[in-house]
């Protein structure tokens, strides 16, 4: 008699080794193509991300240069009025010189002799990178749209304004009602009511030399700021290329990482009678652009930026060459993608002013 709880071993069925074998394989197989796709999708994921920051940091590197650009030389209705009178020691324009609205110092030539064009000024920009050009733009800044909003009870009173955002002590500015105009130092921003000082004697450079203004400013006056902003290249202390941006005697700030070189040319109008219209461009301090006369006749300006992107996870190495206006930049080997950028401007306000300062 057979036990009811006997075994029939011959009726099991299970895997042979090569069976497993096989199996194992084909999910190794499928593994490796799974990851294959991840890696790859992972590295194009980051070329696409670099590219797409790179992309935005040359939308905000072209927007700050060509929005100072346009409006290099801008002093309000300057070129309308009929007198302009300055309480700054010195040269009305000794601090800012607007009669110069564009300078350009080439990086051909960034050594301790090296110099802005045209003024001759030696004084570069601290860590500037080798090689690289800069540019200065100056202008009256309207931006914060500040009028006087109380008539001036006498020559020497403090102004009342609509606003002080922007403005700080030590500022330039011209108080205008497009009639005349008066040039002075700010001493002074009292912002809880809203006034201005505009003193002689104390720290500030270059100082008023009084506070007696030319007349008795009422609404709607306006108050410009008149700027200065330099505009170059530096390396950050982790190897990244940075836009700097450097305004009036302030410190430097960094604006938009991944600039690795900027060159600019300045179009000149060269006809025997001026149209305003640049037949050739030059870089600044070539032969033909070195004098001021020589940069009455600058009509445009013309800037190219080779951006690279800032993480340096791609997966090749570049060792590319780049045109960069005038000159070819090669990539030194590294593993980061680049782009140049190229634009063209017309500053709308390089009219020549004759108005006598006094």
């Amino acid at each position: 008699m057979k036990n009811r709880h006997s075994y029939h071993l011959s009726s099991q069925q299970g895997f042979s080794l090569v069976e497993l074998m096989v199996a194992v394989t084909i999910g190794l197989i499928i593994l490796a193509a799974v990851s294959g796709i991840f890696v790859t999708s992972k590295s194009t994921y980051n070329t696409t991300d670099s590219l797409a920051r790179l992309q935005e940091n040359a939308r905000f590197a072209v927007h700050y240069l060509s929005r100072d650009i346009r409006m290099a030389g801008f002093a309000g209705c300057l070129d309308d009025l009929k007198s302009v009178n300055s309480t700054i020691n010195g040269s009305a324009f000794a601090f800012m010189n607007l009669s110069t609205p564009i300078e350009g110092a080439d990086g051909d030539n960034v050594s301790a002799s090296s110099k802005w064009y045209p003024s001759g000024s030696t004084a570069l920009p601290s860590g500037i990178k080798s090689g690289t050009d800069a540019v200065t733009l100056r202008f009256a800044d309207d931006a914060n749209n500040i009028s006087i909003t109380k008539a001036m009870p006498n020559t020497s009173a403090e102004l009342n304004i609509s606003a002080v955002t922007g403005l700080a002590d030590g500022d330039i500015v011209m108080l205008s009602d497009c009639s005349s105009a008066d040039i002075m130092q700010v001493t002074e921003v009292q912002t809880a009511s809203l006034k201005i000082q505009h003193n002689p004697g104390g720290s500030l450079t270059p100082g008023n030399s009084t506070q007696v203004l030319s007349k008795q400013y009422a609404p709607p006056s306006k108050l410009l700021k008149f700027v200065t902003r330099t505009y170059f290249i530096t390396v950050r202390a982790d190897g990244v290329p940075v836009l700097m941006m450097q305004e009036n005697n302030g410190t430097a700030q960094e604006l938009i990482e991944g600039v690795e070189h900027m060159q600019v040319l300045y179009g000149k109008d060269t006809d025997a009678t001026a149209d305003g219209v640049p037949n050739v461009y030059l870089r600044a301090g070539q032969a033909g652009l070195t004098t001021a006369d020589h940069w009455t006749r600058v009509h445009s300006v013309r800037i190219a930026l080779l951006m690279r992107t800032v993480t340096g996870k791609e997966e090749y190495t570049n060792s590319e060459p780049y045109p960069v206006l005038d000159k070819t930049i090669t990539a030194p080997g590294d593993r980061h993608h680049r782009r140049v950028f190229t634009f063209t401007l017309q500053p709308r306000n390089l009219i020549p002013n004759t108005v006598p300062i006094s």
